[in-house]
């Protein structure tokens, strides 16, 4: 089937209008097919290089069944910490094993989500790494399922492997807040409708229980993870009466909007309140002071990621992939202010 081609740009079908043969004898000339004549094969090859025409490697997989150098990429977002890395490191390294990466981004959006899925499985990639969107819908987990996929960062719900974050890290940041004197601690994190939000929730609690405090005293603020909404709950818990001495947030995104949001209210950090964040320790060691953070190693996650889906796309079955998150103690975090 030849390939079409962009306004301007020489294709098969040009070349053999041109020379007065088949498209087929075209195709299989540039393909070095012995089947054409080699006086005919090298006059072809030289009028398409006289031509400017440039091989479209993606047809040229699709015509030969080989979609094995096509992967999908599949992420809500790509303007967050997590996302974006993860996302420019399984490029590089999918690239090195000779595999193009075909990024979407859903935009959280399901029905967004169930066509970008349809268009890449027609596109007959060999897999797919997919962070599904809050709402994925059964249409999509019935593309999913009809070829080798891999679960990222949050769970599709489907018989698949994942590469996932272990956040029991947020709950040791409780128990140390606890530790520290805080009675009153807000969490901020992640809607429990994705599977990466109820583990960190659950953290959250289990840390409190641990250290003897009511998982049920927490104030929880729990929202879409890319969203502003972040300053909004900090602004709602900061002006409650019994407003929390300390905050921990589950996202890095959140993460980003909490600390603006605190910084803008005048509060110090320790002084007045103790923070802890989620993300890259390199970037909120910037902040003055240097912010705690609950971080995981995302070059790893996407090391894992890439490596998983090779392996899965070879026929390996190889199980779920969970990453240690840890505990980076910085200066936002300090005993409460007294009589608090």
């Amino acid at each position: 089937m030849p390939a079409r081609t962009r306004r301007g740009e020489v294709g098969v079908v040009d070349l053999a209008r041109e020379l007065g043969v088949s498209t087929a004898t075209v195709s299989r000339a540039l393909n070095g097919s012995a089947q054409v004549r080699p006086e005919l094969a090298r006059r072809i090859r030289d009028h398409a290089r006289d031509r400017g025409y440039v091989a479209n490697r993606h047809a040229r997989a699709l015509s030969s069944n080989s979609s094995r150098a096509f992967v999908g990429f599949v992420i809500p977002y790509v303007d967050t910490p997590a996302y974006s890395a993860v996302a420019a490191q399984c490029a590089r390294l999918l690239s090195a094993d000779g595999t193009q990466m075909i990024l979407t981004i859903t935009e959280n959006d399901p029905r967004r989500e169930l066509d970008q899925i349809r268009d890449l499985v027609a596109t007959r990639v060999a897999g797919m790494v997919v962070s599904p969107s809050t709402g994925i819908l059964a249409g999509t987990r019935e593309l999913l399922r009809e070829l080798p996929v891999v679960q990222f960062h949050r769970s599709c719900g489907i018989d698949a492997p994942g590469v996932y974050s272990d956040d029991t890290a947020l709950g040791d940041a409780v128990t140390r807040l606890v530790d520290l004197g805080h009675r009153r601690i807000g969490y901020i994190g992640p809607s429990r409708a994705i599977s990466n939000g109820a583990a960190r929730l659950a953290a959250v609690r289990d840390g409190a229980a641990a250290a003897g405090l009511d998982p049920d005293s927490l104030a929880v603020r729990l929202l879409e993870p890319a969203t502003d909404q972040g300053a909004g709950a900090v602004r709602e818990l900061l002006h409650r009466a019994d407003r929390p001495t300390a905050l921990v947030v589950g996202g890095g995104t959140l993460s980003l909007a909490v600390a603006r949001a605190v910084r803008a209210s005048g509060l110090r950090l320790p002084g007045d309140l103790s923070l802890v964040v989620y993300g890259d320790p390199a970037w909120f060691a910037l902040h003055d002071p240097p912010l705690s953070v609950v971080s995981i190693d995302y070059p790893e996650l996407a090391r894992r990621a890439a490596r998983l889906l090779l392996d899965r796309i070879g026929g390996d079955s190889s199980g779920d992939v969970l990453l240690t998150s840890e505990l980076h103690i910085g200066g936002s975090t300090g005993p409460p202010p007294p009589g608090a």
